[in-house]
């Protein structure tokens, strides 16, 4: 019997691995598990997070520029829970330990609990790095801006010839957000110039 339901557990696996990709902002056990399967090599790895460069649109104030003035978004990264999810499976698998979803999904809902997004800001050329507070980021929900609850950094930072580049965390909550299509974030740099710009994330590109 415990061969039978370890069969159709994997089968089961298999086929969400297989399914069509959609954020999921309340991840499932069974989802959490696909994951930590992917991450030890037992099933293909399902993707977590959608990565891009940001394609700027300016969303208000007229005669704005583009690119920006000032600093830019050269790349973004977006993911959820099971990214989360992720991070701690290879963390674990990095120290020589094996996981289950069981072990690993509570801690990631009390990191980034459900309906919410984890957002990484790649910029560059900003001019001091206190003015890293200046940036503002948000999702249209309901057609109005949700402003991002939490800002964190990444330890990237370094100068360069055309000012800082490092990495933005925002941390955004999207609960009530139907997850298909395609999610607008906007955001303001540390410009004094009052434009808005936009750039879209495919919710269907990842868990």
């Amino acid at each position: 019997m415990r061969v039978v339901g370890n069969g159709f557990l994997a089968l089961g696996l298999f086929a969400l691995v297989a399914s069509v990709l959609a954020w999921s902002p309340a991840p499932t056990l069974q989802e959490a598990e696909a994951v930590v399967e992917g991450v030890y090599s037992r099933l293909p790895r399902i993707p977590v997070a959608w990565e891009g460069g940001p394609t700027l649109r300016v969303f208000r104030g007229e005669g704005c520029p583009l690119p920006p003035r000032g600093s830019r978004p050269v790349a973004v990264r977006v993911g959820g829970q099971l990214e989360v999810v992720e991070i701690l499976a290879e963390r674990a698998r990095n120290e020589f330990r094996r996981v289950r979803a069981q072990d690993v999904l509570p801690e990631a809902k009390r990191f980034l609990p459900d309906g919410h997004l984890r957002v990484y800001l790649t910029v560059e050329g900003l001019p001091r790095l206190e003015l890293r507070e200046a940036y503002t980021l948000g999702a249209l929900v309901g057609g109005a801006p949700r402003r991002a609850y939490r800002l964190t950094y990444l330890d990237d930072w370094e100068r360069r010839e055309g000012g800082y580049a490092g990495t933005l965390v925002f941390y955004l909550d999207l609960r009530g957000v139907d997850p298909k299509g395609e999610l607008t974030l906007v955001l303001m740099n540390e410009s004094e110039e009052d434009c808005v710009y936009a750039f879209g994330v495919p919710l269907e590109a990842f868990r």
